[in-house]
């Protein structure tokens, strides 16, 4: 990592210590929202990491901004940075990047909304934090084209959801808004990499919440007594801790590696989405082994509102199955190795999934 890409990433740890404590994570669940740590991150310009320097950006590597979404997931961090960070980088897609930081993103799993005659017509679900941010990027398609739409919040009719981690998430009904402005993507951006860079941003939050189990859970070990001695000194305590390293470790080499991927020049369509699928469906995997054996090892102190494990965990749950759970990442795999396999007169499964690394 570049000396300038640590700065930011020293500057954001900096913030989230003093700014996210878990007494401001239980309270933003209950509805206080946490102005202070959301202004903190926006004066810093972390927002920004993804907006070129030519439009008043920081004009940051897709690795930077994973890195800066995965180090937020450590302290569950309760407001939309990684939502921002998308949403700008999808607007720098159409040429639209700008040093407005209040965006999220609005991005249909299936049908996209359609902008006809100067309107939108269409109905996103999950949007996460819509009524946080004054502006929502809409992915749609006009006349056949992929194209981003900036619409006003205001426009749009929410109905109020909640995520298991008790973060808002919205249903945004677009229908007979008109964007604030819009523009089409260049001809080498597809929507398919625009649901995979989502689905990435997700397996890189579960990788960073895993590092916060697996911490939690071994200083419990060690400072918890039962029967007069540590639980860490029980056999079955230690393979539970070393299953819980060890399936974080996997997932969060599975994410780097599709990170670096991604970041490659000319990086193929197919081979980007090859290494999204593998991250998100082995964080995923992992995500339920690691709440699993951690909530074992705690016991009901893990299930406690006040101790820290429910935060990340809830977090994970939720996650694991935004944009794309690893049922569906897997199916996608077995498809695509399939088709390649059966084109390549011969060709092994294993060189198609290596191929992307």
């Amino acid at each position: 990592m570049e000396q300038s890409d640590q700065l930011i990433i020293d500057t954001a740890q900096r913030i989230f210590a003093d700014h996210c404590s878990a007494d401001v994570v239980n309270s933003a669940e209950n509805g206080h929202y946490p102005e202070t740590l959301w202004q903190a991150l926006k004066e810093a310009g972390l927002l920004l990491v993804w907006v070129p320097e030519e439009s008043g950006g920081v004009g940051g590597s897709m690795g930077l901004g994973l890195s800066l979404i995965r180090q937020s997931a450590r302290y569950a961090l309760p407001v939309p940075l990684a939502e921002a960070l998308v949403a700008n980088w999808l607007l720098a897609q159409a040429g639209l990047a700008n040093a407005d930081q209040t965006r999220g993103f609005a991005l249909a799993l299936e049908t996209l909304p359609r902008l006809e005659n100067g309107q939108l017509h269409g109905v996103v679900e999950g949007v996460a934090f819509a009524a946080q941010v004054s502006q929502l990027v809409v992915p749609c398609m006009q006349a056949g084209q992929l194209t981003m739409a900036l619409v006003a919040v205001d426009a749009c009719e929410l109905s109020l959801q909640q995520s298991l981690a008790g973060e808002p998430r919205h249903i945004v009904n677009l229908n007979g808004v008109q964007p604030l402005t819009s523009a089409a993507v260049d001809s080498g951006f597809s929507i398919e990499l625009a649901r995979g860079v989502a689905a990435l941003v997700r397996a890189h939050q579960i990788a960073g919440a895993m590092e916060r189990i697996v911490t939690l859970t071994i200083n419990y070990v060690q400072e918890r007594n039962q029967f007069g001695r540590a639980l860490s000194r029980f056999q079955a305590i230690q393979h539970s801790v070393a299953d819980i390293a060890g399936e974080s470790a996997l997932a969060n080499a599975a994410v780097e590696q599709a990170a670096r991927t991604v970041s490659q020049p000319h990086c193929a369509l197919n081979d980007a989405l090859m290494a999204i699928a593998t991250a998100k469906s082995v964080a995923g995997e992992a995500a339920g082994k690691v709440t699993q054996l951690a909530h074992q090892a705690h016991g009901a102190m893990g299930f406690s509102h006040e101790y820290t494990l429910q935060q990340y965990s809830r977090r994970v749950w939720c996650w694991r199955e935004e944009f794309g759970s690893e049922f569906y990442w897997n199916q996608w795999l077995g498809q695509q190795i399939a088709e390649q396999v059966g084109a390549s007169d011969g060709g092994s499964a294993w060189a198609s999934i290596a191929r992307a690394f």
